[in-house]
């Protein structure tokens, strides 16, 4: 795969106690950055650790870039499978149009759009992050945080103190509340997402299945307030997203923004008949499907507390439209961003002004790529109309540029997201130490202030704790 760099990490003049909600790729991805640049780094997760989801993740090359530069490259070789084209239909099967991945187009990126399973980057992760030196605690759940002390209060009672918290727990983030000051309330916008896996294999026996099992393609259909897309999860499965829009607000009480609720296909009584033979057979191999609903929140005005110790991350900070192209890529370019500012840290007391600049790299950032893929995907499942026609010119015209595709080209029919694409976290952080660096450096005269510890009492046990995350 083009573009793997390596590792050259740098290591913080002052070691923080950081602690971590949430052991999801976004926690997984920021514990391992916080580490390597030289702090003490407890992940905190409620659930036992061990699940893997068969899901499907599509890791365009901002992503890429980012997990080749953490050392992945070979592991995603092996893992992942490389995309070649974007194909797209009506939903009937009839082909609108495609979009060639070349290689010098890919080059001038330096990393490639890959296709690879939930489940085996969250493995990928948890092995740089424990290698590193990360601590995890599983099945632990957590209570609250406070911004005032500086400390995380667990279910159980007990009380950790650290230097800097970061939530990573989620679209329903609770950390995201003690952040803003008030609950983010959202509404559902008539947005139902359903996920499911297939096994290749029993996909291969079949003639009009065996392409969609074997090739490096990103299966697009398209139809009234329906998007259907598919691709390789790594070699042994293929990912499927139905996204469906207008769907009426009972039906949508069903279910929430979680992933973990698993029905069979016959639940939701959908009516494949006018598709394409090859959604036909891959709806009647779906065993289990995953439903999630889009809350739609306003951006955040801030991802940091008004003190300037605890920040969010990942679909704490930016929620996504269920699998949408980005969500994970936002999660990954939060984690690199964290990790590269705070291993520059040297003292406590410029911890506010790296979270500022955290804020002012990513925040912007985030919001246009949140917009923008909702966007998208209102484009994509544009109902019969004005709208929709155009959007199939455009694609179509995609097909007299089979041959070779350029940045024009490229433009044309999808915007900024080259512009998306060729995003590196990593350069973004340098740029902003370039700039800042030299001003922020003078700041290092104040007298560094331990933590003091405080007698906590556990109402669950009657136990008196004194805890710190080291």
């Amino acid at each position: 795969m083009p573009g793997q760099l390596t590792i050259n990490p740098r290591k913080a003049g002052a070691s923080l106690r950081v602690a971590i909600v949430g052991g999801g790729l976004a926690g997984i991805a920021a514990a391992f950055t916080l580490q390597r640049g030289g702090h003490s780094v407890t992940v905190l997760e409620r659930s036992d650790g061990t699940a893997r989801s068969d899901g499907g993740i599509r890791s365009p090359p901002n992503m890429t870039r980012i997990l080749n530069h953490w050392g992945l490259g070979r592991q995603l070789a092996k893992a992942a499978v490389k995309c070649q084209q974007f194909v797209f239909h009506q939903g009937d099967g009839e082909m609108l149009g495609l979009l060639p991945l070349h290689e010098d187009f890919l080059a001038d990126l330096m990393a490639d759009f890959i296709f690879l399973k939930h489940g085996d980057l969250q493995s990928m992760l948890l092995e740089l992050a424990t290698r590193e030196g990360v601590e995890f605690r599983y099945n632990t759940a957590v209570e609250s945080v406070d911004c005032d002390s500086m400390s995380v209060t667990l279910e159980d009672g007990e009380r950790l103190y650290a230097d800097l918290v970061v939530g990573a727990d989620g679209p329903n983030s609770m950390v995201r509340t003690e952040v803003v000051g008030a609950e983010v309330t959202g509404v559902r916008d008539g947005i139902l997402s359903l996920t499911m896996s297939i096994p290749t294999d029993l996909m291969r026996d079949d003639d009009e299945l065996r392409s969609l099992a074997t090739d490096e393609t990103w299966w697009t259909w398209l139809g009234s307030g329906v998007l259907i897309v598919g691709s390789l999860a790594g070699q042994k499965e293929y990912s499927v997203l139905v996204t469906l829009q207008g769907v009426p607000q009972e039906t949508l009480k069903q279910y929430d923004e979680s992933w973990d609720k698993t029905y069979p296909i016959e639940h939701f009584g959908l009516d494949w008949s006018t598709y394409d033979i090859r959604v036909q057979k891959l709806m009647k191999l779906a065993q289990n499907v995953k439903p999630t609903v889009h809350v739609g929140r306003p951006d955040l005005d801030s991802c940091v507390c008004e003190r300037a110790r605890i920040v969010v991350v990942g679909e704490a900070a930016h929620p996504f439209v269920p699998g949408c192209q980005q969500s994970a890529s936002m999660a990954i370019e939060d984690a690199e961003t964290l990790g590269g500012l705070f291993s520059r840290i040297q003292h406590r007391s410029q911890i506010s002004r790296m979270l500022a600049a955290h804020e002012e790299i990513r925040l912007p950032r985030c919001n246009y790529v949140r917009d923008y893929e909702l966007r998208k995907r209102m484009m994509m499942t544009a109902p019969i109309g004005p709208e929709q026609k155009a959007r199939d010119a455009g694609i179509r015209r995609m097909m007299t540029y089979n041959d070779h595709i350029d940045e024009h080209r490229f433009n044309e029919m999808w915007g900024d997201e080259l512009e998306l694409f060729s995003y590196f976290a990593t350069e973004k952080v340098d740029d902003w130490w370039t700039k800042w660096g030299s001003l922020l450096a003078r700041d290092t005269g104040k007298p560094e202030v331990p933590l003091t510890p405080t007698v906590e009492v556990s109402i669950s046990s009657g136990h008196r704790r004194s805890t710190f995350v080291y």
